[in-house]
Parts: structure tokens; sequence; C-alpha cells
């Protein structure tokens, strides 16, 4: 049952089935958490294919077997029958998937959120603006990385300046207390969601982000990046697209477990 699943959400991922059997592998996928799980895995597989640069070989296999006669093969789900095309292509399509199973299985558990936060983390580092007034007590202890001088001084403030709000919370940040840094991160943000300003926005989705993934939060931390991988405007747009697609997807899928 389980190699014909595969042969069948191949076909589903090469789009050959029929519309009818399309929907029907959608609806199995959604359904069945078994086939849903292997589908994550062949996608995970397909994306290793592209990770050890192994797609001509994956399309002169296809090429050599393009023209071989489909074999039909039933494949029942409760009262439904999906026709399978179980073609040799896949036979040897999937003995070079085989050999990309070791880097698959070293990507899942070499990829953690610790592992991503530390291949992402980049420090923040202070500007001066010309025209500027007096540097504060929260800015001067943050440039010279004394943590708990910035949250002191920050304790001693009201706290309303998002500036302020940002500092402290990349402080708390730095010294590994993260659930003080995820609330003042979310104060910045809600302070703009409110104002309709956008003042440390980018900053503290960014390292909010980070703050998540430190904490292993990784479905919060994963919703944070696609919305910065998808503003290509975004002050951290370039470092979001650092991280794989395939780490985001063994981070989603280690998430769910």
């Amino acid at each position: 049952m389980e190699d014909r699943n595969e042969h069948l959400l191949i076909n589903y991922f090469d789009r050959t089935l029929e519309e009818r059997e399309m929907r029907e592998v959608e609806e199995l996928i959604h359904t069945d958490l078994e086939v849903r799980k292997q589908w994550q895995y062949l996608q995970l597989a397909v994306e290793a294919v592209e990770y050890a640069a192994l797609y001509d070989q994956v399309a002169a296999v296809r090429e050599n077997f393009r023209t071989i006669q489909p074999v039909d093969v039933l494949q029942s789900s409760g009262n439904k029958n999906v026709r399978v095309f179980m073609r040799p292509f896949m036979r040897v399509a999937a003995a070079v998937l085989a050999l990309i199973v070791g880097t698959v299985a070293y990507k899942y558990f070499s990829v953690s959120a610790t592992h991503v936060y530390q291949k992402t983390f980049i420090a923040y580092s202070l500007t001066t603006t010309r025209g500027q007034a007096a540097i504060t007590d929260i800015e001067q202890a943050y440039r010279i990385q004394n943590w708990n001088g910035v949250i002191a001084a920050a304790n001693k403030s009201t706290l309303t300046d998002n500036k302020a709000l940002f500092l402290a919370a990349m402080a708390n940040l730095q010294l590994q207390q993260y659930a003080a840094a995820n609330k003042l991160f979310e104060q910045v943000l809600s302070n703009n969601s409110q104002t309709g300003d956008d003042y440390f926005q980018d900053e503290a989705q960014f390292y909010l982000a980070m703050s998540n993934l430190a904490d292993n939060h990784s479905v919060k931390a994963i919703a944070l990046l696609q919305q910065i991988r998808a503003d290509k405007n975004h002050l951290y747009h370039q470092q979001a697209m650092q991280i794989g697609k395939m780490d985001l997807q063994l981070l989603k899928i280690k998430a769910n477990r």
C-alpha cells in the first residue's frame, strides 16, 4: 500500500493524472495523515535533488523512458478508485532519488530552529544620525554592548518610544531572555499597527523571528520569515532569503510532529 501511494504521489507531483484524479489525490493528502507525510517527504526529496545538483541526471533518465507506455494500477481509498500510472521510469527515478537519501537524512537531523538562528542571525548596529540629539543612556549602553545596562536604562524610562523598546528587546535577545525580548518586539509592531507608522517595523519583525527561532518556536518564526521573504523591499529580505526553502519545510514538519 505504501509503495502504491508513493507512485500515486509521484504521478500527482508530475501532474500526469486526470483532473478528477488530481482532485481525489488532493483530498487524500488532506484527509490521510500517512499520505500527507509521504507527500511532504516527496517534496523534500525533490528539493534535495535540486540541492544536490542532480536535476540533469533525473532529466536524462526521464528522457530515456519518455516513450515507454504506462501500466495501469488501481489505488483504492475508501470507496474511491484512483488510477496510478506505474511507469518503468519511476523505478529508475527511485534509484536516482535513493542516491540523495543520505542528503535528506543529514538535512533532517541537522536542521533545527537553533541551527537556522545561528546561521541567520546578524548583530544589530546602532547608527548615528547627523543632527541627532544627545545620545540617550539606552543608546550609550547599547553601543558598548552593556546589555544589562540597556535593560536597566529602559526600565527607568516609560518605554513608549519604538527605538527604546527595540533596543531593550535586542538586549534581552542577546542575554537569551527570549520571552522578554518577544514581548518588546511585539510591542513595537503593535505600536506601528495603532499609529500607522513603520518606525523600527522591519527590524522588530526580523529579530522577533530570530528570537522565536532561538526559543524553538518555529511556527511563529516561519510565519514572520515568510512575510519578510515575500517583501522585496523589506530591510532584511536578503537575509531571510538565505534560509533555504528546504530548511523552512523541515522546520515546519518537525514543529508539527
